[in-house]
């Protein structure tokens, strides 16, 4: 999870120029859309990556040759292949099996490949029949709540680079906070080191990221997880972020855009949020059943990876609730069969304490990135 323009896509570009020369595999790198994915062939793979490293030079044909089998989207080198595929096109997610699997802006992807369901899971259920697979997932975050990289990035060790003060060599995460600038000048922007005080210049801030390291937050369980913003950036100064942040900071859009891309953060609309403990306090309990008060029923279904969480309401006048049943129906959300047990418990007839025939007037979905 990284701000824009901080070298994620040529980390995908190294890992498939390592496996044509060293370790030949079949690769499939996703990208959002097939228009996306048409670009970064063209012009980062064939006119960058291939005609730029003297190794490689041979290795994959022009698809332009008469005897080449490549195209654009599918390129064949000795004892591997690479597949470039939109996650928009379902087509492009089914057959070969993989071994390394590269996603490049995994928030900018559609929520389902057509009808066929999540891309993400789809494309890694082709690394299955390989031990030694790798998945690679390259993205700048959107909304809290809704990003899957920050989702991917909570479930992992969580590592985060640390750089040292030049001055007191204490190590430390590069805050925003910490950028201090004067009389909404730019140009005056400097880091202030959250342990001794002192202010750093660029040449400062440039020392400490050459000399960083990488430090996890928490303990590793199989996925190795990196987050890092555009502070780090040895291309931008800070002085470009502070100039940026001063042109977008009042205009809501246009700062979520800047968390997003420079910050490398999620983004989340300042609202009313609830007291959970006065909602608490606020239960009463009707004794079970369908109370005579209730006029109709809905019901909210929330999509988790392997279960669905169902909550039948009951509604009174004044918006009165009451919360009639919740059920969890374990399964794959990607199968049909998970949808026509909920269908089931959707579709059935509620009997009300006073005799009353009710069905579920109406069902919201949240399928999120499922």
């Amino acid at each position: 999870m990284a701000g824009a323009q901080l070298g994620k896509s040529e980390v995908l570009l190294n890992i498939i120029g390592y496996h044509i020369d060293n370790d030949p595999s079949p690769i499939l790198m996703l990208q959002p859309t097939e228009s996306m994915a048409q670009a970064f062939s063209k012009d980062r793979i064939a006119n960058g990556l291939l005609r730029s490293t003297p190794c490689l030079a041979g290795k994959v044909k022009d698809p332009r040759a008469r005897d080449s089998n490549n195209t654009t989207l599918h390129k064949i080198f000795p004892g591997g292949s690479l597949s470039l595929v939109g996650a928009n096109s379902p087509a492009g997610l089914a057959s070969r099996p993989i071994r390394v699997l590269l996603v490049d802006e995994l928030d900018r992807a559609p929520a389902s490949a057509g009808s066929e369901g999540d891309p993400l899971n789809l494309a890694k259920k082709r690394t299955a029949t390989f031990w030694n697979r790798k998945i690679v997932i390259v993205s700048t975050p959107t909304n809290k709540g809704a990003s899957r990289i920050e989702e991917a990035y909570l479930s992992s060790d969580q590592r985060k680079y640390y750089v040292p003060c030049q001055h007191c060599k204490e190590y430390q995460v590069l805050a925003w906070a910490n950028v201090k600038w004067t009389d909404s000048d730019p140009k005056t922007a400097k880091y202030l080191c959250e342990c001794c005080g002192s202010l750093w210049d660029e040449s400062d801030r440039r020392w400490s990221v050459r000399n960083g390291e990488w430090r996890a937050q928490k303990e590793f369980k199989g996925i190795a997880g990196f987050h890092i913003s555009g502070m780090y950036s040895p291309w931008t100064p800070l002085a470009d972020g502070v100039t940026e942040f001063l042109a977008v900071k009042k205009n809501p859009e246009q700062l979520r855009v800047w968390v997003n891309t420079y910050l490398g953060e999620s983004y989340e609309d300042k609202g009313e949020a609830i007291d959970h403990g006065a909602l608490n306090d606020r239960r009463e309990d009707f004794g079970g059943g369908i109370p005579d008060e209730v006029i109709f029923m809905t019901c909210g279904v929330d999509v988790q990876d392997n279960r669905l969480e169902m909550s039948v309401i009951g509604w009174a006048r004044d918006f009165e609730a009451y919360v009639i049943e919740h059920k969890t129906l374990y399964g794959d959300p990607s199968t049909p069969q998970l949808w026509t047990t909920l269908d089931s418990q959707l579709f059935k007839m509620y009997e009300a304490n006073d005799g009353r025939q009710m069905p579920i007037r109406a069902t919201c979905v949240d399928s999120g990135g499922h």
